[in-house]
């Protein structure tokens, strides 16, 4: 390919001045650096986009331009200000496909797939990558043998599935065909011969087989283009294997392909009648019978398929289709993704139809954006997140860390204290963007909060945080219960539910689930369970209680100087000191410690500690009460 060449295409039409002027900075640079290889698949890639794909001048400016922006020899502003930009746009979105790292694609390969074709809201950006990616294939012995194992390694798990998907069949079959030559050399020898020694019979079986069906279709008025199309070597593989039979026993190595010249109304009815004709000539499989005409595929794929037995008791698929059909499937963009996925939703629809007429008309500057708004759109609801470990996770537009850290597991997300994105530190409720390097941090020592509902999406995470709230009242429920069971047995009650409703009654709660979990929490004052059941004894009516504030609870200790906390009522200002675990305030319910080293501390029975401390060291734990104000 040579610039002259390139610059024939119809699509760069007025725009050869241009172009020739970043052609002539790329080769100056390219001389400068003894990189003229770069020049060369400059061409032969433009030549692909322009041929197979049929993008116009800015994808081929982009591919001209992108070593200049890589050296920084021309930078963002200048390329915008002097090529436009969508130029400019096409270069930043090759750049980001390319500092992707895809060294876990073979474990992560939809995820990686989903994130190609969302990472850059211009399709073309995924097309131009696809025609480097097939330059770097028919070049690949160029390449050190580590770098073709990557490179032939990425193409198979990514690129050809890609390409499938977005119907560029003649590229994937072009890919798939050297991906083999290279990991499977001698079995792609070995078909590749056979094939060679069997085209001479099977081109004079071929012509034997459509004679009389040309002479049919003339004789009936129909004019026709009859193909004979060999399976690729890679499909022929693919038989081999799934059928467990040698080549010879590959029956369908080829198809007959007829096309139906003429623009007719009922297009359909006349490949129905070229069937009839050609069943006449040839027993049909019934079983083989594809009608893709009355019933096309989600695609728009239209096609009549049926397999007969031809000459020598050898079975012949024979395509049926005009020639508007036969466009539509060799042209048909991203045909056969939606029909795997099987998905049928409009968004879907509109970016196909968008993309298909990306690809069979030159392509504008204001024409090649219409793609953009239509594969936004389609992908606006999903992003892809990576791990430390460089695994992918698929999440929806709009989670935030919290999201992420419940979809890797429960326990992470009910642990979680926020995480690092992309090298910095950010919030619970900071939201991930595509593509996102994450680390979640976590702590053994937090747990969900009721504020946590306003910062997830995903309603399956939000039932998650009501069910661990909900677990959590639970817990300090029962914590709360064995706090006021231990102290109306060692007032000499018997605990008993009677009981335990007078109790909620005398402290003004609702219910006996409320009692135990304000007492759970520590909010609740477990010198006044004494009052509480004396007044019940004494058959008065509960009076709920009014709790003292902070500053009346205290008032009377500060100012006769005493203790604040009673801990052997004998003795008197026994040291003590307050535990910075949980800083302990007047009116939470509270308990002593004997440390070694420094002496008594004085804990909350919430502590996060005081489970530990209780049922490991029982000798050294004392009860511990605030001094009576009143």
């Amino acid at each position: 390919m040579t610039l002259e060449k390139l610059l024939a295409y119809e699509q760069l039409k007025g725009e050869k001045t241009t172009l020739r002027k970043a052609f002539s900075s790329m080769l100056n640079q390219s001389s400068r650096d003894e990189d003229s290889g770069y020049a060369q698949m400059v061409l032969e890639t433009a030549g692909i986009i322009l041929e197979d794909m049929n993008l116009g001048s800015e994808a081929v400016k982009c591919l001209i331009l992108k070593n200049l922006a890589d050296k920084a020899i021309l930078s963002p502003a200048v390329i915008e200000s002097e090529y436009g930009q969508p130029v400019r746009d096409l270069i930043e979105g090759i750049h980001k496909l390319e500092r992707l790292d895809t060294k876990k694609y073979s474990t992560n390969t939809e995820n990686f797939i989903g994130l190609l074709l969302t990472l850059s809201d211009d399709i073309r950006v995924l097309l131009i990558r696809l025609g480097m990616r097939l330059f770097d294939m028919r070049h690949l012995d160029e390449y050190s043998p580590e770098k073709q194992q990557i490179i032939a390694g990425e193409t198979q798990a990514l690129f050809i599935p890609i390409a499938h998907r977005l119907g560029l069949y003649q590229i994937k079959n072009e890919l798939e065909d050297r991906v083999m030559r290279y990991f499977d050399p001698q079995t792609y020898a070995l078909i590749d011969q056979k094939l060679r020694d069997t085209k001479a019979d099977r081109d004079q079986y071929t012509r034997e087989f459509i004679k009389p069906i040309e002479q049919q279709l003339s004789a009936n008025g129909f004019e026709c283009e009859l193909k004979s199309r060999v399976k690729s070597i890679p499909s022929i593989r693919r038989k081999m294997v799934t059928q467990k039979v040698d080549f010879e026993k590959v029956y369908d190595l080829f198809a007959i392909r007829i096309i139906l010249n003429k623009t007719l109304e009922n297009d359909a009815a006349d490949c129905w009648k070229i069937y009839s004709l050609i069943t006449d000539i040839y027993t049909p499989n019934p079983r083989r019978l594809r009608d893709w005409i009355s019933f096309p595929k989600s695609t728009g794929y239209e096609s009549l398929h049926t397999t007969v037995i031809g000459p020598e008791g050898r079975w012949v698929e024979v395509q049926i289709r005009t020639r508007r059909m036969d466009e539509i499937a060799e042209k048909g963009f991203a045909a056969h993704w939606k029909y795997k996925s099987g998905t049928t939703s409009q968004s879907r629809d509109d970016l196909y139809a968008g993309i298909r007429e990306l690809l069979e008309k030159p392509v504008q500057s204001s024409l090649e954006k219409t793609a953009k708004t239509e594969k936004k759109a389609l992908y606006s609801d999903e992003i892809f997140i990576f791990t430390p470990k460089g695994d992918l996770k698929r999440l929806k537009s709009g989670y935030s860390v919290l999201d992420f850290a419940f979809e890797i597991h429960s326990e992470i997300g009910s642990t979680c204290t926020g995480a690092i994105v992309n090298g910095k530190m950010v919030p619970l409720k900071h939201t991930l963007h595509n593509g996102d390097m994450v680390k979640i941090l976590t702590s053994k020592t937090q747990k969900p909060n009721p504020g946590w509902l306003e910062m997830v999406k995903s309603p399956r995470n939000i039932s998650r945080i009501k069910h661990a709230l909900k677990m959590e009242l639970y817990k300090e429920a029962e914590f709360g219960k064995e706090i006021i069971k231990n102290k109306v047995t060692q007032l000499g009650y018997e605990f008993a539910d009677p009981l335990v409703n007078k109790l909620a009654a005398y402290f003004g709660y609702d219910s006996i689930l409320e009692l135990y979990q304000r007492f759970g929490e520590g909010k609740a004052d477990l010198s006044k369970i004494k009052k509480g059941l004396l007044s019940a004894d004494a058959g008065t009516p509960p009076t709920p209680i009014k709790e003292e504030t902070f500053p009346e609870r205290i008032s009377g200790v500060m100012a006769g100087k005493e203790d604040f906390v009673v801990i052997d009522p004998t003795i008197k200002s026994l040291h003590y000191q307050f535990a910075r675990c949980c800083n302990p305030v007047p009116g939470s319910t509270i308990f002593a410690f004997v440390s070694v080293s420094q002496g008594i501390k004085i804990h909350k029975t919430t502590c996060t500690n005081a489970h530990q401390l209780i049922t490991r060291y029982p000798y050294r734990v004392l009860e511990a009460r605030w001094k009576e104000t009143t």
